[in-house]
């Protein structure tokens, strides 16, 4: 019996605990850098000392030097020229250097379509153009004439682009069949309108959607969200929504340029090659391969640098993860799941009939959400996905060493060194990020298991 009155006195306790905590919740909010914006220093410690919850601490990311989007599509341009080249030389090489050759020339540039040469560049260099032209809007129009100038350039330059298009695609449709025709048009345009629909934006921007400031005095570029440490359950929730939504937007227009820069600068030379041509296949599509896999790995950095990593994770910590308890006790007493409350480390709670336990420092998440589990998994570490992506390039530029080792024509070893170099950047890029990471949240984690064993002490 005094054990049952001492659990009672205990779920009372933290009844009034989670209650008193979900009440004080909006005191403060805390910005992306960790500081508070309202309320005082000292209100906030009275606050989370008497509710007994610490809201996760998050250790601030130094600065990381980071490309701009211009400069980065002024890079993607100049690797793609050099892809779609080493590719004509794959396909088109020459044996010039012998004495009885009737080749002046190292390429046989005679057997290259030229349409199709304006073709490929048009469509590695849209995406470039765009930017720049979107750079000299942005700095020479007036706030109020911003959206209006942008609409226009878009569809001027849609036209014109489309223009050139589509008089390429009539004149490489006298020279060949229309199925060569059909296999350079069909797979970019299926992929594109099922993932992007017939939006043009997507088409000539691939970086994150820009907002500017209304005063024009103060007009500046934000091209990431920002993280607020709010303690309030639902706007949490909202924020990890809003989160994903833009993880996944992401992530789309980084496959999607990935693998259209692959397909535009590596398999449309395959397909308008002459039939009597002989080439060595396997090489051509290891070419094919090697710059997709670079393009991912580039774009991934790009679309998700270490800033917009620490903002999922800090969001991440704030929504916590719930376990479902499987082999759970009749006697285990679980509150009802309320979704305006922070639940404190170790909650056990009955959601949808199944009894769950809090992981998290202070969580806020649906339990048997799978979104939200999910979000939870990846975020809460951030370096998992940089070790990933380290380990993908670090694998890439292995196999690059051991070809070229392996490589005794002069014109693969002059492709696989090439794109050798330009893996090096790529990989020095994403160690970087890497390493800094891993230091930051090894610190973070720490401070972080010492907040969960003084919870789990106050609770027992």
């Amino acid at each position: 019996m005094p054990g049952g009155r001492r659990n009672a006195a205990n779920r009372n306790g933290q009844i009034k605990s989670q209650a008193n905590f979900s009440v004080s919740s909006n005191i403060g909010i805390r910005s992306n850098s960790g500081e508070r914006t309202a309320g005082s220093g000292a209100d906030d410690k009275k606050s989370e000392e008497f509710c007994g919850i610490k809201a996760p601490k998050h250790v601030p990311v130094p600065p990381v030097p980071v490309g701009g989007h211009l400069t980065f599509e002024a890079l993607s341009l100049v690797v793609s020229i050099i892809a779609a080249s080493l590719q004509m030389l794959n396909l088109y090489r020459t044996v010039w250097w012998l004495p009885h050759s009737y080749n002046n020339y190292s390429m046989n540039f005679y057997l290259i379509d030229p349409y199709l040469l304006i073709f490929i560049i048009t469509m590695i260099a849209r995406q470039f153009i765009y930017s720049l032209l979107r750079w000299v809007i942005d700095i020479s129009s007036p706030v109020r004439w911003l959206s209006i100038a942008q609409k226009m350039m878009r569809i001027i330059l849609l036209i014109i682009v489309m223009t050139i298009l589509s008089w390429c695609l009539y004149r490489m449709a006298e020279r060949h069949n229309s199925i060569k025709i059909f296999y350079l048009c069909y797979p970019s345009l299926s992929v594109y309108f099922v993932m992007f629909g017939v939006s043009a934006i997507p088409f000539f921007d691939i970086s994150t959607t820009s907002l500017y400031s209304k005063d024009e005095k103060k007009k500046f570029l934000i091209d990431k969200p920002l993280h607020n440490c709010l303690l309030n359950a639902s706007a949490v929730r909202a924020e990890v929504s809003t989160l994903r939504s833009d993880f996944n937007r992401r992530l789309k227009r980084v496959l999607f340029a990935s693998s259209s820069s692959a397909y535009v600068c590596g398999i449309t030379p395959i397909i308008f090659v002459p039939q009597h041509l002989h080439f060595n296949v396997s090489w051509v599509v290891q070419h094919v391969i090697l710059f997709w896999l670079e393009r991912i790995t580039a774009h991934f950095l790009h679309a998700y640098p270490v800033r917009y990593c620490d903002v999922l994770h800090r969001a991440a910590l704030h929504l916590g993860r719930w376990v479902k308890i499987e082999n759970r006790n009749s006697h285990t007493y679980a509150q009802a799941w309320n979704d305006s409350v922070l639940w404190p480390h170790g909650s056990i709670v009955r959601h949808n009939k199944e009894i769950y336990r809090s992981e998290g420092l202070c969580t806020v998440a649906e339990p048997g959400n799978i979104g939200h589990y999910r979000f939870y998994a990846i975020f809460s570490n951030p370096t998992v996905l940089l070790c990933s992506l380290s380990c993908l390039q670090f694998l890439l530029v292995c196999a690059q060493l051991f070809i070229l080792l392996r490589t005794t024509d002069w014109y693969q070893v002059l492709s696989i060194t090439l794109l050798l170099m330009i893996n090096y950047y790529t990989l020095f890029k994403v160690t970087r990020d890497y390493l800094i990471c891993c230091k930051i949240y090894h610190a973070e984690q720490i401070i972080r298991e010492k907040s969960k064993i003084i919870a789990n002490s106050t609770v027992q």
